[in-house]
Protein backbone atom coordinates (compact mmCIF):
# COMPACT_ATOMS: atom_id res chain seq x y z
CA UNK A 1 0.00 0.00 0.00
CA UNK A 2 1.33 3.15 -1.22
CA UNK A 3 2.02 6.38 0.16
CA UNK A 4 -1.00 8.19 -1.71
CA UNK A 5 -2.82 5.16 -2.07
CA UNK A 6 -6.57 5.39 -1.57
CA UNK A 7 -9.01 3.25 0.47
CA UNK A 8 -12.65 2.58 1.17
CA UNK A 9 -14.45 4.24 4.29
CA UNK A 10 -16.34 1.27 5.23
CA UNK A 11 -19.17 3.25 6.10
CA UNK A 12 -19.99 5.85 3.05
CA UNK A 13 -17.61 3.76 0.49
CA UNK A 14 -16.15 6.79 -0.50
CA UNK A 15 -11.77 6.47 -1.38
CA UNK A 16 -9.85 8.56 0.53
CA UNK A 17 -6.26 9.22 1.05
CA UNK A 18 -4.17 8.78 4.15
CA UNK A 19 -4.44 12.45 5.82
CA UNK A 20 -8.83 11.65 5.57
CA UNK A 21 -8.61 8.81 7.04
CA UNK A 22 -7.78 6.32 9.70
CA UNK A 23 -8.17 2.75 10.64
CA UNK A 24 -10.61 1.42 13.12
CA UNK A 25 -9.19 -1.76 15.31
CA UNK A 26 -11.34 -4.25 13.51
CA UNK A 27 -9.33 -3.48 10.30
CA UNK A 28 -11.39 -1.32 8.37
CA UNK A 29 -11.07 2.43 7.21
CA UNK A 30 -13.21 5.05 8.46
CA UNK A 31 -12.92 9.03 6.82
CA UNK A 32 -13.08 11.50 8.47
CA UNK A 33 -16.35 12.98 7.44
CA UNK A 34 -17.71 9.81 8.77
CA UNK A 35 -15.91 10.57 12.07
CA UNK A 36 -17.81 13.67 12.11
CA UNK A 37 -21.31 11.72 12.93
CA UNK A 38 -19.74 10.71 16.28
CA UNK A 39 -18.37 13.20 19.03
CA UNK A 40 -14.91 15.11 19.86
CA UNK A 41 -14.23 12.76 23.05
CA UNK A 42 -14.82 9.71 21.54
CA UNK A 43 -11.83 7.72 19.99
CA UNK A 44 -13.20 5.92 17.74
CA UNK A 45 -9.90 4.33 15.99
CA UNK A 46 -9.75 2.02 18.99
CA UNK A 47 -13.05 0.60 17.84
CA UNK A 48 -14.96 -2.58 15.72
CA UNK A 49 -17.44 -1.27 12.97
CA UNK A 50 -19.81 -2.80 14.70
CA UNK A 51 -19.41 -0.69 17.94
CA UNK A 52 -18.87 2.38 15.63
CA UNK A 53 -22.15 2.13 14.16
CA UNK A 54 -23.85 1.47 17.44
CA UNK A 55 -21.81 4.88 18.65
CA UNK A 56 -22.78 6.72 16.00
CA UNK A 57 -26.82 6.03 16.39
CA UNK A 58 -26.92 6.46 19.62
CA UNK A 59 -24.98 10.17 18.71
CA UNK A 60 -27.64 10.43 16.44
CA UNK A 61 -30.41 9.57 19.59
CA UNK A 62 -28.41 12.17 21.85
CA UNK A 63 -28.36 15.21 19.17
CA UNK A 64 -32.43 14.22 18.95
CA UNK A 65 -33.25 13.97 22.78
CA UNK A 66 -31.03 17.85 23.09
CA UNK A 67 -33.20 19.45 20.49
CA UNK A 68 -36.36 17.78 22.24
CA UNK A 69 -35.15 19.09 25.64
CA UNK A 70 -33.43 21.69 24.83
CA UNK A 71 -35.35 24.52 26.35
CA UNK A 72 -35.10 23.08 30.24
CA UNK A 73 -31.13 22.87 29.47
CA UNK A 74 -29.47 25.84 31.14
CA UNK A 75 -26.81 27.79 29.18
CA UNK A 76 -23.64 29.20 30.65
CA UNK A 77 -21.11 30.52 29.00
CA UNK A 78 -17.32 31.51 28.52
CA UNK A 79 -15.21 32.96 25.86
CA UNK A 80 -11.52 33.51 25.99
CA UNK A 81 -8.81 34.34 23.31
CA UNK A 82 -11.62 32.88 21.01
CA UNK A 83 -12.06 29.76 22.44
CA UNK A 84 -15.42 29.26 23.37
CA UNK A 85 -17.22 27.00 25.53
CA UNK A 86 -20.59 26.46 26.34
CA UNK A 87 -21.71 24.26 29.19
CA UNK A 88 -25.82 23.01 29.12
CA UNK A 89 -27.23 21.64 32.31
CA UNK A 90 -30.43 19.88 33.14
CA UNK A 91 -30.72 18.95 36.77
CA UNK A 92 -34.44 17.35 36.46
CA UNK A 93 -32.95 14.55 33.99
CA UNK A 94 -29.27 14.81 35.72
CA UNK A 95 -27.63 15.79 32.66
CA UNK A 96 -25.05 18.02 30.77
CA UNK A 97 -23.82 18.80 27.12
CA UNK A 98 -20.29 20.65 26.31
CA UNK A 99 -19.03 22.53 22.94
CA UNK A 100 -16.01 23.05 22.47
CA UNK A 101 -13.61 24.38 19.90
CA UNK A 102 -13.48 20.91 19.14
CA UNK A 103 -17.42 19.58 18.81
CA UNK A 104 -17.71 22.68 16.74
CA UNK A 105 -16.95 19.76 13.26
CA UNK A 106 -19.56 17.66 15.10
CA UNK A 107 -23.03 18.34 14.42
CA UNK A 108 -24.25 16.21 17.22
CA UNK A 109 -24.30 17.03 20.85
CA UNK A 110 -23.62 14.27 23.19
CA UNK A 111 -25.88 14.59 26.14
CA UNK A 112 -23.57 13.14 28.96
CA UNK A 113 -25.12 11.84 32.22
CA UNK A 114 -23.90 13.78 35.45
CA UNK A 115 -23.80 10.25 37.35
CA UNK A 116 -21.23 8.71 35.11
CA UNK A 117 -18.57 11.32 36.02
CA UNK A 118 -16.40 8.66 37.48
CA UNK A 119 -12.81 7.34 36.73
CA UNK A 120 -12.91 4.64 34.59
CA UNK A 121 -13.73 1.48 36.24
CA UNK A 122 -14.16 3.21 39.47
CA UNK A 123 -17.84 4.14 39.61
CA UNK A 124 -18.50 0.94 41.67
CA UNK A 125 -15.93 2.02 44.58
CA UNK A 126 -16.41 5.25 44.92
CA UNK A 127 -20.46 5.01 45.65
CA UNK A 128 -19.92 2.12 47.95
CA UNK A 129 -17.46 4.46 50.05
CA UNK A 130 -20.31 6.97 49.17
CA UNK A 131 -23.19 4.78 50.98
CA UNK A 132 -20.73 1.53 52.84
CA UNK A 133 -19.20 4.10 55.82
CA UNK A 134 -16.06 3.42 54.22
CA UNK A 135 -14.83 7.31 55.22
CA UNK A 136 -16.28 10.70 56.40
CA UNK A 137 -19.01 12.04 53.97
CA UNK A 138 -16.50 14.87 53.76
CA UNK A 139 -13.67 12.60 52.82
CA UNK A 140 -16.26 11.65 49.59
CA UNK A 141 -16.55 14.86 48.53
CA UNK A 142 -13.03 15.72 48.51
CA UNK A 143 -12.20 12.62 46.80
CA UNK A 144 -15.83 13.48 44.08
CA UNK A 145 -14.35 17.10 43.51
CA UNK A 146 -10.28 15.77 42.61
CA UNK A 147 -11.92 14.01 39.58
CA UNK A 148 -11.88 17.04 37.38
CA UNK A 149 -8.62 18.25 37.06
CA UNK A 150 -6.66 20.67 35.61
CA UNK A 151 -3.42 19.90 33.57
CA UNK A 152 -0.71 22.41 32.51
CA UNK A 153 1.38 21.49 29.76
CA UNK A 154 4.90 23.33 30.03
CA UNK A 155 7.29 23.81 26.87
CA UNK A 156 11.03 23.40 27.11
CA UNK A 157 11.40 26.97 27.80
CA UNK A 158 9.47 26.22 30.96
CA UNK A 159 6.59 28.48 29.64
CA UNK A 160 2.85 27.18 29.88
CA UNK A 161 2.58 25.71 26.40
CA UNK A 162 -1.42 24.61 26.72
CA UNK A 163 -4.05 23.55 29.73
CA UNK A 164 -6.34 20.75 29.68
CA UNK A 165 -8.90 20.31 31.11
CA UNK A 166 -9.88 16.52 32.33
CA UNK A 167 -13.25 15.11 32.87
CA UNK A 168 -13.85 11.55 34.01
CA UNK A 169 -16.12 9.39 32.69
CA UNK A 170 -17.44 6.24 33.00
CA UNK A 171 -18.05 4.77 28.89
CA UNK A 172 -16.52 2.52 26.80
CA UNK A 173 -13.67 4.64 24.86
CA UNK A 174 -14.71 8.09 25.86
CA UNK A 175 -12.21 10.59 27.85
CA UNK A 176 -13.05 13.78 28.20
CA UNK A 177 -10.23 16.74 27.54
CA UNK A 178 -10.86 20.24 26.86
CA UNK A 179 -8.03 22.11 25.31
CA UNK A 180 -7.07 25.97 25.73
CA UNK A 181 -3.62 27.65 24.78
CA UNK A 182 -1.16 28.54 27.21
CA UNK A 183 -1.91 32.23 26.56
CA UNK A 184 -5.20 31.40 28.66
CA UNK A 185 -4.89 32.80 32.14
CA UNK A 186 -4.93 29.89 34.88
CA UNK A 187 -8.32 31.42 36.66
CA UNK A 188 -10.13 31.46 33.67
CA UNK A 189 -9.13 27.77 33.08
CA UNK A 190 -9.94 27.36 36.70
CA UNK A 191 -13.57 28.93 36.59
CA UNK A 192 -14.44 26.08 33.56
CA UNK A 193 -13.42 23.52 36.06
CA UNK A 194 -15.37 24.64 38.88
CA UNK A 195 -18.46 25.55 37.31
CA UNK A 196 -18.26 21.80 36.12
CA UNK A 197 -17.43 20.64 39.78
CA UNK A 198 -20.53 22.82 41.12
CA UNK A 199 -22.90 21.23 38.34
CA UNK A 200 -22.29 17.46 37.90
CA UNK A 201 -21.26 17.71 42.44
CA UNK A 202 -24.60 19.35 43.57
CA UNK A 203 -26.21 16.49 41.41
CA UNK A 204 -24.83 13.64 42.95
CA UNK A 205 -23.45 14.57 46.25
CA UNK A 206 -27.32 15.63 47.25
CA UNK A 207 -26.75 19.29 46.07
CA UNK A 208 -24.38 20.04 49.00
CA UNK A 209 -20.69 21.71 48.36
CA UNK A 210 -17.82 22.22 50.88
CA UNK A 211 -17.48 26.06 51.79
CA UNK A 212 -13.67 25.92 49.83
CA UNK A 213 -15.72 24.77 46.59
CA UNK A 214 -18.51 27.42 46.96
CA UNK A 215 -15.83 30.21 47.84
CA UNK A 216 -13.98 28.79 44.88
CA UNK A 217 -16.74 29.89 42.71
CA UNK A 218 -17.38 33.11 44.07
CA UNK A 219 -13.77 34.22 44.17
CA UNK A 220 -13.78 32.98 40.49
CA UNK A 221 -16.58 34.86 39.33
CA UNK A 222 -15.40 38.42 41.21
CA UNK A 223 -11.79 37.84 39.20
CA UNK A 224 -14.00 37.76 35.73
CA UNK A 225 -15.16 41.18 36.13
CA UNK A 226 -18.11 42.77 34.36
CA UNK A 227 -18.70 39.74 32.28
CA UNK A 228 -22.90 39.77 32.49
CA UNK A 229 -22.85 35.73 31.16
CA UNK A 230 -20.30 34.81 33.98
CA UNK A 231 -21.33 37.23 36.65
CA UNK A 232 -25.07 35.80 35.97
CA UNK A 233 -23.99 32.02 36.15
CA UNK A 234 -22.21 32.83 39.10
CA UNK A 235 -24.50 34.13 41.24
CA UNK A 236 -27.51 30.66 39.90
CA UNK A 237 -24.51 27.91 40.83
CA UNK A 238 -24.07 30.20 44.48
CA UNK A 239 -28.20 30.38 44.86
CA UNK A 240 -28.43 26.59 44.83
CA UNK A 241 -25.83 26.36 47.82
CA UNK A 242 -27.29 29.02 50.03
Amino acid sequence: MGLFSKEECCFCGNKVGMLSRFKIKSGEFMCQDCQKGGNAFVHMAYMTKDQIEAFLDECKQSEAHFQEVQFNYRKTSRAVFGKMWTIYDNFQTGEFVLETPETKYYPNHFVFKMDRVFPYEKADQFLAGMTAGSGTFEESKKKYYNMIQVKENKNSEGKTDSWVLKIPYNKEFMDIQIKFPGSMEEKDVRYLQSTIQALVGSYNVDKRLTPTQLQEIQNAGKSLGDDNAVTNTVDAITGLFK
